[in-house]
């Protein structure tokens, strides 16, 4: 398929089974919501962010006292700590659950198979250690990335001083450049791991040779997506963000995890929706299968 074609494909393969995933999105979407508002109200989210905003609007590029820091300590460890737990739970949870489901359910009606919330969540249950495992293993390698972008910042600028840091960013801009390579080769993981049954590692070798030869084509699709999901998410985020005006701040902050959660159910679909397709166009292109031939061997 073209871009164009295949654009086209997730969004009616969406809107022909709009109930149907849906559904399979909000079963985990809307738990993972209220979870998250008991994390954020434990923890005093709302407060300690505008406790923290505040200060960065009323002390400006003045330098902070230790008084200051002192008493800046507990609202950053309690957002740190909510950021943290929350995080967690979204990439080994609910972003593992909700992405296996819904390909399975949209590699099943792809195929013309007939499926269900309850089959979809059966075969998604079956392959989440193995995307948890994957998880792991980008996770990690995120880490080593920020971990030696921050070495090298320090080692330039030890070495050479001000320039070295410039030397530090432009070597930190290649390592990011590197990240996106990465990312954009390992993307077909979760649809390979749920679709072959392969392991977390399997997966991610299944991808990056998947992906080889036609990195810049997903690359492009993946933005693309993501600039519209973007342009959808912000288009709602500010016709329901109204409903917030004139109240206080655990009010604004309480509408805000709503409109959250109403995108996730509804917009998040869209990504794995267009993945899944990806990986069956990429195994067309490089393997010569059609579709009924990709029935029979998945």
């Amino acid at each position: 398929m073209s871009v164009g074609e295949l654009l086209d494909a997730a969004f009616s393969l969406y809107r022909r089974n709009f109930l149907l995933i849906a559904a399979i999105s909000a079963v985990v979407q809307v738990p993972f919501a209220i979870v998250q508002l008991v994390v954020y109200q434990l923890t005093g989210f709302a407060t300690a962010q505008q406790t923290i905003n505040n200060f960065s609007l009323n002390n400006g590029q003045q330098p902070l006292t230790f008084d200051q820091l002192h008493g800046l300590e507990g609202p950053i460890t309690r957002v740190f700590v909510a950021t943290a737990i929350v995080g967690l739970l979204s990439i080994f949870v609910a972003l593992p659950l909700a992405e296996a489901a819904t390909t399975r359910a949209v590699s099943d009606r792809y195929l013309d198979r007939e499926t269900s919330v309850g089959d979809s969540y059966r075969a998604a249950l079956r392959r989440l250690r193995p995307l948890i495992a994957q998880s792991l293993i980008l996770l990690a390698s995120f880490i080593l990335f920020v971990a030696a972008g921050v070495l090298l910042v320090l080692l330039f600028g030890l070495a050479v001083g001000a320039g070295g840091v410039a030397i530090g960013v432009l070597a930190d801009v290649a390592l990011l450049v590197f990240a996106v390579f990465v990312y954009v080769r390992t993307s077909l993981a979760p649809p390979a791991i749920v679709l072959e049954g392969l392991s977390g590692w399997q997966g991610l070798v299944r991808s990056w040779n998947l992906v080889r030869g036609v990195g810049r084509r997903i690359f492009g699709i993946r933005l693309l997506v993501l600039l519209i999901t973007a342009i959808i998410s912000g288009v709602l985020g500010a016709l329901l963000g109204l409903a917030g005006t004139g109240l206080d701040v655990n009010g604004r902050f309480l509408v805000l995890q709503v409109i959250s959660a109403f995108v996730s159910v509804f917009i998040s679909p869209i990504t794995y929706i267009t993945v899944t397709l990806l990986y069956y166009d990429t195994r067309i292109r490089k393997e010569g299968f059609d579709i009924e031939m990709l029935a029979q061997s998945l």
